[in-house]
């Protein structure tokens, strides 16, 4: 390592440390049994709420969602986790997710060149520059990144089978506004983790989903971590409702911004399979542009 890369590492672990906020624990129940608020609502009857809100009555025939994606990544979590962020790579993207089949597949374009990912539930390949490569800690990394994504994308629509299991936590306010939140486990957990926690946050009034908060124990890297995404704005396609504007942080075990990102296109129902996504480069059903009317 050189004199001069030596100075700037420490001179990022400087920044960290005097300009990362506050971390926060990850909010849990204290009780499964006492309820904790004063309106009767259950957990799993805020959690329909939302998914019926965001079209989870019509979970079923949505086949694909598909997405244009443009970003930015914040300098610390780079340097922290330069990996995880993959930020030579992933800055604008075109992102497909068959919900119902939990599969998960991105081109990323960066001024590295290209990524793509397939994600399935017994596979995940990554291609740098049309090149697969096998790295052990590429397919971990990416895993997590790819399993975060097809939750931060769909809310609510990805968590069905979670349904009954949720707890209610007490609310809370923000810029003038109350919050549902609600919190279960997850076995499996993201990426290649047994388990992992999540939160949401429920407007109280409309039910839409504003915010998700997440473990990570699926990486070596981020063991212990955990982090939310807060939704800014929303776009509706037929029947469903999806976050457009998004804001990551990491709150644990420092707090930092971490990612900016915003759709830039969206549609549905292309008719994607498995196939269409898995080989390499995508179908031409799947490789065209994300339809851009986003407002």
């Amino acid at each position: 390592m050189s004199v001069s890369y030596r100075f700037i590492y420490a001179l990022c672990v400087l920044i960290v440390i005097f300009n990362s906020g506050c971390a926060q624990n990850f909010p849990r129940p204290l009780s499964l049994s006492t309820p904790c608020c004063s309106d009767g609502l259950t957990g799993p009857e805020i959690f329909n709420n939302t998914f019926i809100k965001h079209g989870g009555n019509k979970l079923k025939q949505l086949n694909d969602l598909n997405v244009s994606i443009d970003g930015d990544w914040k300098f610390l979590i780079t340097r922290i986790q330069p990996l995880v962020t993959d930020h030579r790579y992933r800055v604008s993207s075109e992102e497909r997710i068959l919900p119902n089949a939990g599969v998960y597949s991105a081109y990323y374009q960066g001024p590295a060149g290209t990524k793509k990912v397939i994600r399935s539930s017994n596979q995940t390949r990554v291609f740098y520059n049309n090149e697969e490569n096998v790295d052990d800690d590429v397919l971990q990394s990416t895993a997590l990144t790819a399993d975060s994504f097809f939750i931060f994308l769909l809310g609510p629509l990805s968590l069905e089978s979670f349904k009954d299991n949720f707890v209610r936590l007490e609310d809370k306010q923000e810029n003038g506004k109350r919050y549902h939140r609600i919190y279960t486990s997850m076995k499996p957990g993201i990426g290649n983790s047994a388990g992992d926690e999540l939160v949401l946050w429920v407007d109280s009034e409309t039910h839409l989903t504003y915010r998700v908060h997440i473990t990570l124990e699926g990486y070596r890297t981020t063991l212990g971590a955990h982090v939310d995404v807060s939704y800014d704005a929303y776009e509706q396609v037929g029947d469903y409702i999806f976050a457009s504007v998004f804001h990551e942080r990491v709150l644990g075990p420092i707090s930092i911004d971490a990612h900016a990102w915003r759709l830039t296109g969206i549609d549905i129902n292309r008719g994607l399979n498995y196939q269409h996504l898995n080989q390499h480069p995508w179908s031409s059903k799947a490789s065209a542009p994300a339809k851009a009317h986003i407002k």
